[in-house]
């Protein structure tokens, strides 16, 4: 390209700027609008004289000193540039616009630089478009073109035909993307987003999916960070996985939530035989490990498809599932245990089931005490360390592998039962010590050591204090106990019944006959038999009547107090203590009329073994005289026979009691 004029440096192509000063009589120095390369590269003219450069000025920068005496006020003073970059935007410009349209930059010009299409930039190098600059962005033209950066030129960005770009480390490093907000640092900031665009039916640019990532805690130190996976779902950005710091200190403060958004968005894992190994069902809030849908449970684990549907909705948050034997197996050590708990908001573990490997025994724990056991021998009940019996005071049942049963009480009495040999087939103990037995001999049953009772009730229903062995008079009324009856009606099979899955019952068969529901209760002042009532049993409420129990065959009594009287009912044991809970209104008192037992003696008797027994018309008993002839109303008054004169009980109004067989 040809050029005419002053010579301009060689490294640049440069263009005209002039700057003028006035002198104030005292300045030597001004500033230029910008840094020439050298004096000779500015022309200085004071007052329409050339100054002659490094002689009448220097330049340093963009300072201007003129050399010598200051420039008197009001001379003119013009700065010419003769040299430095094209101004854009003024009028100056370069026209490369011709014949070859290119800027040659090698020898063999295969190395250009051009405009061959309007509005378009070409970089040719070997002769081939390399790089096209255009209106709308920057266009690396060859397959396979990359971008290179570092000193070393060790990380290349590289184009991959047909499938996009590659970023890799030639020095052997690992590639990285880095996406970073380098504003002030503040907890929430967004660091970076990756966007996945596509177009929608419509033609319209829509995305489809992005990747965010937050910082949620900048304190130095201390910092946290979120990365989330949104993706669309009927239009709108769902989180689909939310992993890292919660905003605000949420708990949990660090997680990886899948679903943060609670929509109706599955979750599945395979395995290599199992297409669903692991299975949320979003929009049913179940989770499934082996099967994808069935029956409707929180959570079911299937090896196979039982072709079970549904089971209880009172059992249903855990379900394991085989279509075969299926089982679940607990393990631990020889020295350990394994157990189930049974837990509430107050106990965690109230309840259990727990095999002790060990002693090789299995727990049942209630009310967080273990209140049955199971040893390879024998099962207890209410007891766990030793077997009830005479010489052993454990309370509580127990059941041996020999076919006998022991039972214990508070007051260490006891019961057992053998049936092995001819024998005590239920013995009795109280402290201890053998009160009765009831034993068996061929066809035989002998009891040992009884009294025999019978209820009865005073006519006001009263509850007074009666002293043990009180003699108790008949009186010509019956007893009256009453229910709550309730009619329980049919059940029958229907088609959710697994019976009826099974093939082992028909719909509409009876499952359950109807039946009546009898609960002992008091008849209310007012009310009277046949009168509807509402009541609760075993956390069930029914409604029905009121009706009277048939009995016929217990009366109510009163204390004796008539002398010598025939209508000794018997000898008062004690109330009832009503552990039932359903009819403690109803004051019933046992009374003794046959077998052993003691008889409350008037404090001014004195007895012996053998003496006949009556009543004194007190509520206690006196001798009957030994010359009395023994007619049939002496012998319908004879209440009992005195076996020891041995005092049992003294009370305070000077009364006694000895051991007696009862003759009521």
């Amino acid at each position: 390209m040809s050029y005419i004029g002053q010579g301009l440096p060689a490294d640049s192509f440069q263009g005209f700027t002039t700057d003028s000063f006035t002198g104030d009589g005292s300045a030597t120095t001004f500033t230029l609008s910008k840094k020439p390369f050298d004096e000779s590269a500015l022309l200085v003219v004071i007052n329409n004289v050339v100054q002659k450069p490094t002689t009448n000025f220097t330049v340093s920068g963009t300072t201007l000193t003129i050399v010598g005496t200051a420039v008197a006020s009001g001379d003119v003073i013009y700065a010419t540039h003769i040299g430095g970059a094209l101004p854009i935007g003024q009028a100056v410009s370069v026209d490369l616009n011709g014949a070859s349209d290119q800027l040659i930059l090698d020898a063999d010009a295969d190395t250009t630089i051009s405009a061959d299409t309007d509005d378009q930039i070409d970089v040719k190098v070997g002769g081939t478009d390399r790089v096209s600059f255009t209106s709308t962005g920057i266009n690396l033209t060859q397959d396979g073109d990359s971008l290179k950066f570092g000193a070393n030129s060790e990380v290349v960005l590289t184009h991959v035909h047909d499938q996009g770009l590659k970023m890799s480390h030639d020095g052997g490093g690992d590639p990285d993307l880095i996406l970073a907000n380098t504003a002030s640092a503040s907890d929430g900031n967004q660091l970076g987003t990756i966007f996945y665009n596509g177009q929608n039916s419509n033609g319209d640019e829509h995305t489809y999916a992005f990747i965010l990532g937050q910082a949620r805690d900048v304190t130095d130190g201390e910092e946290d960070g979120q990365l989330i996976f949104y993706g669309n779902k009927g239009g709108s950005d769902k989180q689909f996985i939310n992993y890292g710091a919660n905003a605000n200190g949420a708990s949990p403060t660090h997680e990886v939530c899948i679903n943060e958004g609670s929509e109706d968005i599955d979750f599945r894992v395979e395995s290599n035989g199992k297409t669903n190994m692991l299975f949320v069902d979003g929009g049913n809030d179940r989770v499934n490990i082996g099967a994808s849908t069935g029956m409707a449970a929180t959570l079911v684990v299937a090896d196979s498809d039982s072709g079970i549907d549904s089971v209880s909705a009172n059992a249903n948050t855990l379900v394991i599932e085989k279509n075969d034997n299926c089982g679940m197996t607990i393990v631990s050590a020889n020295n350990g245990y394994a157990s189930l708990h049974f837990g509430d908001p107050d106990d965690a573990d109230i309840g259990q089931l727990r095999y002790d490997h060990t002693a090789d025994l299995m727990g049942f724990h209630v009310n967080a005490s273990e209140r049955m056991r199971l040893t390879d021998a024998t099962l207890m009940i209410g007891c766990t360390t030793a077997t009830p019996g005479v010489s052993n005071t454990t309370d509580g049942l127990a059941i041996n592998t020999n076919g006998r049963l022991f039972s214990n009480a508070a007051a260490n009495s006891f019961s057992q039962f053998a049936t092995d040999s001819d024998g005590n087939i239920l013995s009795f103990a109280s402290a201890g010590a053998g009160e009765g037995t009831i034993s068996i001999s061929g066809s035989t049953i002998t009891y040992g050591a009884f009294t025999g009772t019978h209820w009865s009730r005073l006519a006001d229903n009263s509850k007074p204090t009666i002293l043990r062995g009180t003699l108790m008079e008949s009186l010509d009324e019956m007893c009256d106990w009453y229910q709550a009856v309730a009619d329980i009606a049919e059940v029958k099979y229907t088609a959710e019944d697994e019976e009826v899955k099974s093939g082992s019952k028909n719909v509409g068969d009876v499952k359950e006959p109807a039946y009546k529901k009898r609960v002992p209760i008091t008849l209310p002042n007012g009310k009277a038999v046949g009168d509807a009532v509402t009541f609760t049993f075993q956390g069930e409420t029914h409604t029905g009547v009121y009706e009277k129990e048939t009995d016929i065959k217990h009366v109510k009594c009163k204390i004796s107090n008539t002398a010598d009287s025939k209508k000794i009912y018997g000898l008062f044991s004690h109330w009832d203590p009503g552990f039932d809970h359903l009819d403690d209104d109803v004051n019933d008192m046992s009374i003794a009329q046959v077998g052993t037992f003691i008889i409350r003696v008037n404090k001014d008797v004195t007895v012996e073994a053998g003496d006949l027994l009556v009543s004194n018309g007190d509520g206690t008993a006196k001798v009957l005289e030994g010359s009395t002839p023994i007619t049939a109303d002496v012998q319908s008054s004879i209440v009992a026979k005195v076996n020891s004169n041995i005092k049992v009980e003294t009370y305070s109004d000077g009364s006694y009691t000895v051991p007696c067989t009862l003759h009521c």
